[in-house]
C-alpha cells in the first residue's frame, strides 16, 4: 500500500471523527434545547433527530472498500436532503394534503431503502431483512387467500405512507420516542458513567455482597441492577459491569459460562429496573396511555423478584460447588463507600421525585442532567474536562445510533402491521388457537414475544409485539398493564434465548466461554422470568394494583417460589438434589406462583419444605452413620 494512500485514508478517518464530533454536539444541543425552552412538532424532531443520528452512524460504521467513501457522502447528504424534504411535505397547505407529486414518491421510496441501508449498519441484517419482508406482503398480500389477504396497495401509497404518515411511518411514534425520551436518558447515562457512578456502584455492590458466598457473582448481580436504573440496555449493561465482574467470578471459581451466564442474565433485568426501564417504559405510555410513573411504579416488584431469584439461584451455587468467600482485606467497607460517594445517589433521587411530583419525562431528564454535570464537577473535577465532555456526547451518539435505526424500522413494520391489518389478524389467530382461554393464550403469546423478539433490540421488539401480541392478551382477559408488561419481559428474556442472545454474545465474549453453553446457563438462571409474567397477569397485586395487605402477600408468597425455584434450579438445598427432586421442588415452586385457590400455596411450602428438612436429616444421619 501506497504512502499516499495512507495519507489519504489518514485525512478522512480524521475528517470523519471531526464531523462524528460535530453531529454529536449538535444531538447534544438540539436535545437539550428541545426538552427545555423548545416546543417542536414532533414530526419536525423526528426528522432533524434522524438527519444528525442516520449521518453519525454512516460515519461510525463507513463502508471499507473501494469507492466506500463516496457512497457514504452521497448517503449522508441524501438522508439530510430526504428528513429535511419531510418538513416541506407537512408544511403543505391543507388542499394539497395526500395529493403526492411523482418526485414525492420517489422520494419517498428512496428514504425507506436509504433508512434500511443505514440501519442495517448498526443494528444488522435481521431487523431490515424483516421489514423487507413486511414491505413484500404489502406490496403482495393481495395475492394471498385466507386470513393473510389483504387489499391491493400501490407502491405509491405504500411507501408515501412510510414517509408522510408522521403518526406510524418512518418518521413516526416510534422515532420520536427516541427523539423525545430516549437520546436524554442515554445522555444522562452517560454523564453518569463520566462522573464516576458506574464504578461507585460495583464498589457498593462488592461492599455489601462481598462476605457472602460467590460474593464477586452478587455484586454482579446487584451492581447490573444499579446500572441498569440508568442504563436501559441489556449488552451495554454487560459491557458496563462485565468487564469487571467476569474476571472476579472466575478467579473465585465459577465456570467461564456461568460466569458469562450470570452477568449476560442479570443485565437483561437490568433492562426492566426503573425509573428507565430500557427507554421501553416511555414507549410503553405512549401506545398505552397509562402514565409513565404507574408503569415504573408497577415494575418495581416484578424486577425486583427477577434480581432476587437469579442471587439465590448464585448463592446456592457457590453452596454447592464450595466456592469460598472473599477475603476481609480484599473489600471496602460498605459505610466507607456510601461515605464518599453519597451524592451519586442525587440525580437519581431528583428524577424520579420530579417525575412522581408531575413533571414531563423530558423536563425530568433535563433537570436529572444538569444535577449530574454540577454533581459531577463537585466529586470529580479532573474528570469534567473538554476531553471527557467530549468523550460524553460521542458515547450518547453511539448509544442512540442502534435504538434510533431501531425505532425508524419499526415504523415501517407498525406502517404495514396498521393498513394491512395483520396485528389484529395475529391477534385473532392467537384468540383463535387459545379458544379464547386465557393460560393457552399465555403460552402462544409467549413463544409469539421470544420469536418475534430475536436478535431485535428490546425497544423494537416490544414496538412490535404490542400491536401483534398484546391486543389478543386484552382480548382474552389481561388488563391492559399486564398485557404490555407480559411481552415487555420476554422481549427482554429474547436478548438472552438462542438462536441470537445479543446479552449472551457481549458476555461470552468477556468470558471466553461457548456461546450455546452460556445461553444454556443464562436459560436455567433466567427461569424465574419465564413465570413472573404469568403471575402478575392472574395477580394484579405484583404489579401495586390492589390494597396493600394484598400486595404485601403476594410479594411473600413470590419470593418463597423464588427461594424453592432457586433450589429446584441450582440442585442444592443443604444437599445435592437428583433430578427427581429437582422436578418435585420446581412444582412446589409454580404452586407458589398460583394465587388461587389458597390450598396450592401451603401445600406447595409444606412438600417443599418437608424435602428439604427430610434430605438434610437423611444425610446427616448417613454422616452419622459412617
Amino acid at each position: 500500500m501506497s504512502d499516499s494512500h495512507i495519507t489519504e485514508k489518514s485525512r478522512w478517518e480524521k475528517f470523519a471523527d471531526v464531523f462524528m464530533l460535530i453531529i454529536s454536539l449538535a444531538l447534544v444541543g438540539f436535545h437539550l434545547y428541545a426538552a427545555s425552552f423548545g416546543t417542536l412538532i414532533p414530526y419536525l424532531q423526528t426528522s432533524v433527530h434522524w438527519a444528525l443520528v442516520g449521518s453519525f452512524i454512516v460515519l461510525a460504521k463507513p463502508l471499507k472498500f473501494p469507492g466506500g467513501k463516496i457512497i457514504d457522502i452521497i448517503f449522508i447528504v441524501s438522508n439530510i436532503i430526504f428528513s429535511y424534504y419531510l418538513l416541506t411535505v407537512q408544511d403543505r397547505p391543507m388542499h394539497e394534503v395526500g395529493i403526492f407529486s411523482q418526485l414525492d414518491v420517489i422520494i419517498s421510496i428512496a428514504a425507506a431503502v436509504l433508512a434500511l441501508l443505514i440501519a442495517w449498519r448498526v443494528v444488522g441484517p435481521i431487523l431490515p431483512l424483516i421489514c423487507m419482508v413486511f414491505i413484500a406482503y404489502g406490496l403482495l398480500g393481495h395475492n394471498f387467500t385466507g386470513i393473510f389477504h389483504t387489499s391491493r396497495f400501490s407502491v405509491m401509497r405504500l411507501f408515501t405512507t412510510f414517509y408522510a404518515n408522521v403518526s406510524m411511518g418512518l418518521y413516526g411514534q416510534t422515532l420520536f420516542v427516541s427523539a423525545q425520551f430516549i437520546f436524554l436518558f442515554v445522555l444522562f447515562g452517560s454523564l453518569l458513567e463520566v462522573t464516576g457512578v458506574g464504578s461507585f456502584f460495583v464498589d457498593l455492590a462488592f461492599s455489601l455482597t462481598g462476605k457472602t458466598r460467590g460474593g464477586p457473582a452478587q455484586a454482579a448481580v446487584m451492581s447490573s441492577m444499579l446500572v441498569g436504573t440508568i442504563n436501559g440496555s441489556g449488552a451495554a449493561n454487560v459491557v458496563t459491569t462485565g468487564h469487571f465482574t467476569i474476571p472476579l467470578m472466575k478467579k473465585v471459581g465459577y465456570k467461564p459460562s456461568m460466569a458469562a451466564a450470570i452477568e449476560a442474565t442479570a443485565s437483561a433485568w437490568g433492562q426492566l429496573m426503573p425509573p428507565v426501564m430500557g427507554a421501553v417504559a416511555f414507549l410503553m405510555s405512549e401506545v398505552t396511555g397509562i402514565p409513565f410513573a404507574s408503569i415504573a411504579l408497577a415494575a418495581l416488584i416484578p424486577s425486583l423478584l427477577c434480581f432476587a431469584s437469579v442471587a439465590i439461584i448464585v448463592y446456592l451455587t457457590a453452596r454447592k460447588d464450595n466456592i469460598p468467600v472473599a477475603k476481609s482485606d480484599q473489600l471496602k467497607k460498605t459505610k466507607e463507600v456510601l461515605k464518599s460517594g453519597w451524592l451519586y445517589f442525587a440525580p437519581l433521587i431528583a428524577l424520579i421525585a420530579l417525575l412522581v411530583y408531575g413533571y414531563s419525562v423530558r423536563r425530568a431528564a433535563f433537570i436529572a442532567i444538569v444535577v449530574t454535570v454540577v454533581i459531577g464537577f463537585i466529586k470529580n473535577p479532573r474528570n469534567m474536562t473538554l476531553t471527557r465532555l467530549r468523550d460524553v456526547v460521542r458515547s450518547a451518539a453511539q448509544g442512540i445510533a442502534p435504538i434510533a435505526a431501531a425505532c425508524i424500522l419499526a415504523g415501517i413494520i407498525m406502517t404495514v402491521l396498521n393498513i394491512t391489518g395483520l396485528g389484529l389478524r395475529v391477534s385473532t389467530i392467537i384468540v383463535s388457537f387459545a379458544n379464547d382461554s386465557l393460560l393457552p393464550g399465555l403460552i402462544l403469546a409467549m413463544f409469539t414475544s421470544l420469536i418475534l423478539g430475536m436478535g431485535l433490540p428490546t425497544s423494537a421488539a416490544y414496538m412490535i409485539l404490542a400491536v401483534v401480541v398484546a391486543p389478543a392478551m386484552v382480548r382474552m382477559g389481561a388488563s391492559l398493564m399486564a398485557a404490555h408488561m407480559f411481552i415487555l419481559y420476554f422481549a427482554a428474556l429474547s436478548t438472552i434465548t438462542p438462536p441470537v442472545p445479543l446479552s449472551v454474545f457481549a458476555a461470552a465474549g468477556i468470558a471466553k466461554s461457548g456461546m450455546w453453553t452460556t445461553a444454556k446457563d443464562a436459560v436455567f438462571l433466567a427461569s424465574t422470568g419465564f413465570i413472573i409474567p404469568f403471575a402478575f397477569v392472574y395477580e394484579s397485586a405484583l404489579l401495586m394494583d390492589g390494597s396493600l395487605p394484598l400486595i404485601i402477600v403476594s410479594i411473600i408468597r413470590a419470593l418463597i417460589g423464588c427461594g424453592i425455584l432457586g433450589c429446584a434450579i441450582s440442585g442444592w438445598a443443604g444437599r445435592n438434589l437428583n433430578i427427581a427432586l429437582r422436578l418435585a421442588l420446581f412444582s412446589c415452586a409454580i404452586m407458589l406462583f398460583i394465587p388461587q385457590p389458597v390450598i396450592f400455596n401451603f401445600a406447595g411450602t409444606g412438600i417443599a419444605v418437608f424435602i428439604i428438612v427430610a434430605i438434610n436429616i437423611a444425610a446427616k444421619k448417613r454422616h452419622a452413620v459412617s
